[in-house]
């Protein structure tokens, strides 16, 4: 067993502050800073008296309520137990208390494992169970070595492959949404609703990974959430009719396409209202089935359904065709002033002399791009007052000029951009990659818009991450900064996000359709495991009751040597109890080292570890006596 000689206290805070680090995306400031200040009070022997907790634990309410809105959410919770598993170390007294310690700390990293899906927490979680096992075993005096916690594990490991292999998996209907954005916040939305928003702030939460066959431009790193068909003149809720579903089809239309198009694997971190896909997606393959999608609304999920692994295959280009135009959806919600001043600073009809006619405007006004725009109340208050923006303003302002020329317009919410991975082949889209642009309807196609590439093009060349931190550096960690500066930092980082990226594909792609691929490939079927159930208990319970035989047969041998051994110390005048280690310690005292020796290593064999004991050595040593 792993010897540590360091407080368990300490143990315990060490494991905390990794854990803190470790999901610091999930934690509140409040949070850290409690777990820190704690740390440093258990190093120095402090405990804060009943009261001063007390106070800190309604402080706690308070301020995760005004952070969040809510008490009952999965991010709350996890702010509190660890709150709370923090103030229960700061006041260890009693056993009572460290057992529930160990079962606080076993649960939080637990419950962790919901949110952080990488192979340093499997990792952080192994060694952090063995270290918490070591400290348990020694409370109960017990002395466990982790070559018998090894052999334990693996009892286990054959009843779970035969778990994961075979036993269905359930879809967990309450997924939980590890770092959606809040408001003020970067962040993929359904809506776009910009009239209130005066600030938006980093947010780099894994949205979903995407593996492709190979690299692909960053002019075209589209991905594609839903579009927006209704405005109220500046703002886009989302509507019945951006939301399509279709009954799914046979795999005739996989094949279709699956020659030409551009062929993703999607994983999503968290349930989303709505499949994501690169650029113009032709065919959703879902493990539910395959859906053709030949027009570019929005494919919506089932809230208790939800997939969040599937297949895409697309096209590329900005251009796919279209069934029917809904050209109803597409008024201009404006007030007759507004209509008026587009009407006299655009004069132009046709879709491509427009662009250019807005795209020369745009530069000669001097609009700029900003995450902080202040508040921007509607069409006019940005175009002739403010002239600065994000994406969301400027597709908006765009789309509504569109309208008022009889062009059809949209917006599309989604993302733009995300960092590629050259060691597996796969990009990770953030929150910070959201992105809005537009679709325009003209011969007969919608054609892709994005206002963003005329006010900052660095913006669609960089990516989200670089270009806010070529304009903002001060805002990012000096972690982020310095792998940006040297490229081999940003290599081991992603060398080692592979790993992730592989090991976790293989956990969830082994849910119940992945098993029905494994069982049509060995030729097996389900129902078979009915009769194997049977024979694999039959089998566990001969091996266990193998295990207890030899374990009877030990201490048989264990007992017949204790005999032996107060025989052998009657002769000499000694009457050795065998009801109490105690009071023969003090009989044994002042006997020769042989002695004390063999009395030592029965107790050991007996109470300890037997294993660390050859019994016919010590069998040997008593009839030498």
């Amino acid at each position: 067993m792993l010897k540590i000689p360091v407080r368990s206290e300490v143990k315990e805070a060490i494991i905390l502050l990794t854990f803190v680090s470790l999901m610091v995306e999930t934690l509140t400031s409040i949070t850290i800073g409690l777990v820190l200040v704690g740390a440093i009070m258990v190093w120095f022997h402090k405990k804060p008296n009943r009261m001063v907790r007390n106070i800190i634990t309604l402080g706690l309410f308070a301020a995760y309520w005004i952070t969040y809105g809510k008490v009952i959410d999965p991010e709350v919770g996890m702010n509190f137990l660890t709150s709370i598993v923090l103030l229960k170390l700061l006041e260890k007294e009693t056993e009572r208390d460290r057992f529930m310690i160990f079962f606080g700390i076993i649960l939080l990293i637990s419950a962790g494992s919901l949110f952080q899906r990488n192979l340093s927490y499997v990792f952080f979680f192994a060694f952090s169970f063995f270290i918490l096992i070591q400290d348990f075993y020694k409370n109960l005096r017990i002395n466990a070595r982790m070559a018998d916690l090894l052999k334990s594990l693996i009892w286990v490991l054959p009843l779970t492959a035969f778990l994961f292999f075979f036993v269905p998996r359930m879809i967990n209907p309450f997924q939980l949404g590890k770092g959606a954005s809040k408001e003020g916040e970067l962040g993929y939305t359904p809506e776009v609703n910009i009239s209130q928003l005066e600030k938006l702030s980093s947010n780099d939460s894994p949205v979903f990974q995407v593996s492709v066959e190979q690299e692909i431009p960053n002019a075209d790193l589209y991905w594609r959430g839903n579009t927006l068909s209704f405005s109220d003149g500046w703002n886009w809720p989302l509507m019945p009719q951006d939301r399509f579903q279709r009954p799914f089809t046979t795999a005739e239309s996989e094949m279709k396409y699956k020659e030409n198009g551009i062929k993703q694997k999607i994983r999503v971190f968290s349930q989303e209202e709505f499949f994501f896909a690169h650029d113009h997606p032709l065919v959703f393959i879902t493990p539910k089935g395959v859906v053709e999608l030949n027009s570019t609304r929005s494919l919506s999920q089932h809230r208790w359904q939800p997939s969040l692994r599937y297949q895409v295959i697309g096209q590329s280009g900005g251009i796919a065709s279209v069934e029917k135009t809904e050209y109803e959806h597409f008024k201009a919600n404006l007030k007759p002033e507004e209509r008026k001043w587009i009407h006299e600073h655009f004069r132009e009809q046709s879709l491509p002399e427009l662009q250019k006619e807005i795209e020369t405007f745009f530069h000669a006004e001097s609009f700029t791009y900003s995450l902080s725009p202040g508040k921007v109340e509607n069409l006019l208050d940005f175009m002739i007052n403010k002239k600065i923006g994000f994406c969301s303003h400027y597709a908006s302002a765009v789309a509504q000029i569109l309208r008022v020329k009889n062009i059809p317009a949209r917006l599309v919410s989604g993302f733009l951009g995300g960092r590629y991975n050259k060691f597996a082949s796969f990009y990770l889209i953030t929150q910070n990659d959201a992105h809005v642009w537009i679709e325009a309807f003209h011969q007969g196609q919608w054609i892709r818009l994005d206002p963003t590439e005329w006010i900052a093009p660095d913006r669609i060349r960089l990516g989200s991450e670089a270009f806010m931190l070529q304009s903002n550096p001060e805002t990012f960690s000096p972690l982020k900064v310095f792998g940006k500066r040297f490229a081999f930092f940003n290599d081991i980082q992603q060398w080692f996000a592979q790993w992730d990226f592989k090991f976790y594909q293989i956990l969830e792609e082994m849910d119940f359709y992945g098993q029905e691929a494994f069982l049509d490939n060995i030729h097996f079927k389900r129902e078979w495991i009915f009769s194997f159930i049977p024979l694999m208990l039959a089998l566990f319970m001969g091996i266990y009751v193998w295990h207890l035989s030899r374990k009877r047969a030990k201490f048989t041998e264990l007992e017949s040597s204790w005999k032996k051994f107060q025989e052998k110390l009657k002769k000499r005048g000694l009457y050795l109890p065998l009801h109490s280690i105690d009071e023969g310690e003090a009989i044994l005292r002042l006997q020769d080292l042989e002695i004390r020796t063999i009395w030592k290593e029965l107790v050991e064999a007996s109470f300890q570890n037997h294993n660390r004991v050859s019994l016919n050595d010590l069998k040997k040593k008593i009839r030498d006596l």
